[in-house]
Parts: C-alpha cells; sequence; structure tokens
C-alpha cells in the first residue's frame, strides 16, 4: 500500500478507496496519510466535500488506537468480566486504557 499511496483513483488517495471498502488500516503510517489526505481535501475543497477522507481517518485511527491500546482494553475487559473483583482492578485501570487512547488519537491527529 505504502507505493500506492502517492497515485490516484477518481480523485481520491488508494489508501482513502482501500479503507471506503471497509477494510482495517494496515499501519499507523498509512493513518498519518490518510490524516494527511483528508487535511489537504478540507484545505482545498471543504469538509463537506471530504466524507471518503473522513471514513479513513476515522477507521484508520480507530483501528491504530484498537492495536496500540489492546493491552489496557484486555485489562479492563478482564476487570469487567470479573465484576471488579480482581485485586488488579482499581481506577488505574481505566485511567490508564483512557489515557492510552487520547493520547494514540491525538498524536495520530495532529500529525500532518
Amino acid at each position: 500500500l505504502a507505493q500506492e499511496q502517492h497515485n490516484s483513483v477518481s480523485g481520491i488517495s488508494k489508501c482513502s478507496a482501500f479503507l471506503y471498502q471497509g477494510r482495517a488500516m494496515a499501519s499507523v503510517v498509512d493513518t498519518k496519510v490518510a490524516v494527511k489526505t483528508f487535511k489537504q481535501c478540507v484545505k482545498d475543497k471543504g469538509g463537506e466535500a471530504c466524507q471518503v477522507e473522513r471514513k479513513a481517518v476515522v477507521i484508520g485511527v480507530a483501528g491504530a488506537v484498537k492495536g496500540e491500546c489492546a493491552p489496557f482494553v484486555d485489562d479492563f475487559f478482564g476487570c469487567f468480566v470479573h465484576r471488579y473483583h480482581l485485586s488488579t482492578c482499581n481506577d488505574a485501570t481505566i485511567a490508564k486504557m483512557v489515557k492510552c487512547q487520547e493520547q494514540s488519537a491525538g498524536h495520530l491527529l495532529t500529525l500532518g
């Protein structure tokens, strides 16, 4: 996909076209490209004309954050399933998950 990122299909990047088909992003690098593409589209055409690019960013960020924060999400759901009766379950469990999600998403969205 990296080689194809600079090509275009009907005026949208192949990355956006790939995501529009409902598939997950291949990497954080692809997400960064999608964010950059979306920001350029908004600058050139306005926000309403960039729905495909917006969808690519949402799918990419969600996939990247899911991957980056998986250990924290697993810990949270372990606590949830056991109704917070495990000795490792406390407010820090949730705080770590939320912090990871906020930082990961924020980092990806401020790039580009």
